[in-house]
C-alpha cells in the first residue's frame, strides 16, 4: 500500500467552512496507535483504539485528517521517514483525507498568510462557540476576538496532560451548552473528541495550537 493522497490546507479548510468536523493526526497520535506514548499521553490501549476507530469509521461528516508529505514543506524530511510506519496504520482505510496542517506552518508554511487566517476564521464567525483548551492557549483569545458582536462563547479550561482522562466530562459539557461548533485544543483529546460531537450533530475542529499563529497573521 502507498501512502495515500491528502487534499491541502485550503481545501480542507473549505470543507470547515461547509461545516465539517475535523480530526487531526500527526506522529504522536500515529505512535498512541501503534502501542507507544506521548509528551502529553501515557500509552493508552483505550485511547488508540477510540483513535483507530474514528481513522477506520469515521462519522458522515468527518474530516481524518493526516500529514500530506508534501515536499515543499521544510519538515518533509523528517515526515518522510514515518511514511513506512504511518502507511501500515492506514492500511484498513479508505479516503479522502485531508490536511492535518491546517493549524501548523511549521510543517505548512505557506499557511502563514492573513488571507490563510481570515479564511479560517470563517469557520466559526457569527455562531456559537465553545472552546476547549489549556489556560495559556492563544485559542480562546483568538475565537473571542474574531467572533463579531452578538454570539458568545464558553471556555472550557483543560489540562495540558492526561486531558483524555476527562473526555466524558468535556463532551457533556459541550453537549449540554449546544454551541453551533466547537473548537479544540487539547492534542489527542480532541482528535476524539471531534468524532465524538460530529455524531451527536455538533461541528467539532481539532484545532492544535494554531491560535498564536493565526492572531499573528490577523495583526500583520
Amino acid at each position: 500500500m502507498s501512502y495515500p493522497e491528502v487534499f491541502n490546507e485550503w481545501e480542507t479548510v473549505r470543507m470547515l467552512q461547509q461545516g465539517y468536523s475535523i480530526s487531526r493526526f500527526g506522529d504522536g497520535e500515529f505512535k498512541m496507535m501503534d502501542g507507544a506514548g506521548y509528551v502529553r499521553e501515557p500509552p493508552n490501549k483505550k485511547l488508540a483504539h477510540e483513535m483507530r476507530q474514528i481513522l477506520r469509521n469515521p462519522p458522515p461528516r468527518l474530516l481524518r485528517a493526516i500529514p500530506t508529505m508534501d515536499p515543499r514543506g521544510p519538515k518533509y524530511p523528517t515526515w518522510k521517514k514515518h511514511t513506512e510506519r504511518f502507511t501500515h496504520l492506514l492500511r484498513r482505510t479508505k479516503g479522502p483525507f485531508y490536511s492535518a496542517f491546517i493549524s501548523r506552518p511549521d510543517s505548512a508554511p505557506w499557511i502563514r498568510t492573513r488571507e490563510f487566517a481570515e479564511e479560517f476564521v470563517k469557520v466559526w464567525y457569527g455562531k456559537k462557540v465553545a472552546v476547549l483548551c489549556e489556560e495559556t492557549s492563544k485559542t480562546s483569545t483568538l475565537v473571542e476576538r474574531t467572533l463579531a458582536v452578538g454570539p458568545e462563547a464558553r471556555i472550557i479550561y483543560c489540562p495540558s496532560h492526561k486531558a483524555y482522562a476527562n473526555i466524558d466530562v468535556y463532551e457533556e459539557k459541550i453537549v449540554e451548552w449546544a454551541p453551533e461548533i466547537a473548537i479544540l485544543s487539547c492534542g489527542m483529546t480532541a482528535t476524539c473528541l471531534a468524532a465524538r460531537l460530529a455524531r451527536r450533530g455538533i461541528q467539532a475542529i481539532d484545532f492544535g495550537s494554531g491560535g498564536k499563529y493565526l492572531l499573528e497573521c490577523l495583526d500583520a
